[in-house]
This record gives C-alpha cells, structure tokens and sequence, in this order.
C-alpha cells in the first residue's frame, strides 16, 4: 500500500470534518431541549388550530341544515295556514249566507277571524310537540 498523497488527505480531512460537524449539530439538537419543546409546542398549536377550523366547518354545515330544514317547515306551516284559513273562511261564509241572508255580517266574520286564528295557533302548537 503506498501512502497517501498530500492531495489525498487534504480530501479525507475535508471529509471527516464535514461528517464531524454534522455529529456535532445532531447532538446539540439532541442537547437542546428548549427548541425541541418549542418545535413540539408549534407542532401542537398546529394540530389544535386544523382541529379547530375542521369542526367550526362541521358546525357551520350543520347551521346551514338546520336553516334549511327551518325554512321548509316554516313553509309547510304557512301552507298549511293557508288553507285552513281558507277553509274554514269559506265554511264561515257560507254558513253565514244561510243563516243571515242579508243582516250585518261583520261580528260574524270577526268570530270566524278568531276561530281562524285558533285554528293556526293550534295546528303550530301541534307541530312543535311532534
């Protein structure tokens, strides 16, 4: 074996230093132990603020059903009003034509305003219940 030119172990000093300092900069990482709890905090805070942001879309997604949902029964409900107010306008009216002919009808209507009136509150009373 013939010895090493001075090229030669200028390039293995070279070497050996550089894989010295990368030794060196792992353990003063190992050693660090306030960047590594930093980088642990950040790391934290991270997975806390995607949870975060994850749920408050769920929770928005879930506002925007409910609203939805609200919407559609509110016009069920109207719907419905609709037509018992219709219904029971008409019954009023005719039963009113039958029975008064041509006198005042207007306490008449009024009652039956009322009773319209009862009927809507006690139709949503019954939605809410069920």
């Amino acid at each position: 074996m013939s010895e090493p030119t001075p090229e030669e172990l200028r390039d293995r000093i070279a070497a050996e230093r550089a894989e010295l300092g990368r030794t060196a900069s792992a353990l003063a990482d190992r050693v660090d132990v306030g960047s590594r709890a930093k980088a642990a905090r950040e790391q934290a805070t991270d997975q806390v603020k995607a949870g975060l942001s994850q749920a408050a879309g769920q929770v928005r997604a879930g506002m925007g059903q409910a609203q939805d949902t609200g919407r559609d029964l509110l016009g069920r409900t109207a719907d419905t009003t609709k037509r018992a107010v219709g219904t029971v306008n008409g019954t009023v009216n005719s039963t009113l034509d039958s029975t008064l002919g041509s006198r005042d009808r207007t306490p008449f209507l009024a009652a039956g305003a009322g009773a319209a009136l009862l009927a809507v509150v006690l139709v949503v009373l019954r939605r809410r219940r069920a």
